[in-house]
């Protein structure tokens, strides 16, 4: 049960506020990668984790519904390779060790579940640069230019999908230009080309706002121009929207704010958030608190059993991605290599997973669903 034993945040969330949170998760967790240990002789997939600081929360959510599809999984199939999780700190030079030690170590046939996005992106060019050839199964990643790429299987939908369904919603008000809030420069620098390259495709302007490095994010939102776009895209996590929404309230701030599938809205709302704030959250799959579909039913019975966590879209995603995965590798001989596993994943081919059906377009990806849901300027969730 030790591998089941993950960062309990909401429970952290419920004993402090938002400025004691960001002070704590402001702590590095680890300077360089590294790896849990897990039996020697043992084929397994491994997990790369971002724990820098506004990072850890969606990395150790992801993981843990990874974790949790694997943990019911292996009841039933003691040849589903194990589990391992490498975490990084967000750094470069930790990505790169990371990739290494992956690839002197035959063992280690799939990475899988890397979270978030800017690992993710980094462990492609990473993995690339390395010459790594093994499959890059379920990232966490929006950015749909590698989509193509035969190493990797992206599940859920892309960035550009989850806008389109923003975009259509707010056609009828004659929308034509949207900013995309940037909570750091590290932000812009993993994520900016991405989402530029959707700029003719949506026939939207897009118009970049980034925080300097240090500069507080409420402070930013408080201080936005009377010429700065009304409707905002913003590109962080719940911590960084949380603060950046306090800003947009203090000043009286009139502006309309859509975030994509990184934040959880149960944590978001436990952040203390600014009041009369407008925003629209997209997910990427169904409602972890009420979907009837089946897999859905199954991970929230699962996680009721064996984790002190409330369901969320994220680990829902990381379950999903699990439990694709092992039906994927269930084609698979006991303890094949890479080469076999790759070949396997590479095909493609439609799973069902209790009533949620894995199905690749032409680009490459998985999944296009997308939902939206409204918290209006009442505070009241719409959807």
């Amino acid at each position: 049960m030790d591998e089941l034993r993950v960062f309990t945040r909401r429970r952290m969330l419920g004993a402090t506020g938002i400025g004691a949170l960001s002070a704590l998760v402001s702590q590095p967790v680890v300077s360089s990668a590294q790896t849990r240990a897990v039996q020697p002789g043992t084929t397994r997939l491994t997990q790369l984790l971002d724990m820098s600081p506004d990072q850890q929360e969606l990395s150790r959510d992801y993981a843990t519904g990874v974790r949790l599809a694997f943990a019911e999984l292996r009841k039933t199939n003691s040849a589903l390779p194990q589990l391992a999780t490498v975490e990084t700190d967000g750094t470069a030079a930790s990505v790169r060790a990371a990739i290494q030690a992956v690839k002197s170590d035959p063992g280690q046939v799939a990475l899988l579940g890397a979270a978030g996005e800017a690992l993710a992106l980094a462990t492609v060019r990473e993995a690339a640069q390395a010459q790594l050839e093994i499959a890059h199964v379920a990232p966490w990643l929006a950015d749909p230019r590698y989509d193509q790429d035969r190493h990797l299987v992206a599940l859920f939908a892309s960035r550009e999908e989850q806008m389109r369904q923003v975009l259509k919603g707010l056609a009828t008000m004659g929308v034509s230009e949207l900013g995309v809030v940037y909570p750091s420069p590290q932000h812009a620098e993993a994520l900016q080309a991405g989402t530029a390259a959707l700029t003719s495709r949506l026939q939207v302007r897009l118009r970049s706002l980034t925080v300097p490095a240090g500069q507080d994010i409420a402070l930013f939102a408080s201080r936005l121009k009377p010429d700065d776009p009304y409707f905002l895209v913003f590109m962080g996590g719940s911590i960084e929207l949380a603060q950046f929404t306090r800003g947009l309230s203090q000043r009286g701030q009139q502006r309309y704010v859509i975030c994509l599938a990184d934040v959880d809205t149960t944590t978001f709302m436990q952040l203390g958030p600014g009041k009369k704030v407008p925003i629209v959250f997209t997910q990427v799959v169904p409602n972890p608190h009420s979907s009837k579909v089946p897999l859905v039913r199954a991970y929230r019975d699962a996680l009721a059993r064996l984790f002190d966590e409330a369901p969320s879209p994220i680990s829902l995603a990381g379950y999903i991605a699990g439990r694709y995965a092992a039906a994927v590798l269930a084609g698979v001989e006991p303890n094949a290599g890479r080469a076999r596993v790759l070949a396997e994943f590479q095909r493609r081919r439609p799973v069902q997973l209790d009533g949620w059906r894995v199905e690749f377009d032409d680009g490459g990806r998985g999944g296009s669903y997308v939902s939206q849901l409204l918290l209006n300027a009442q505070g009241v969730f719409i959807g």
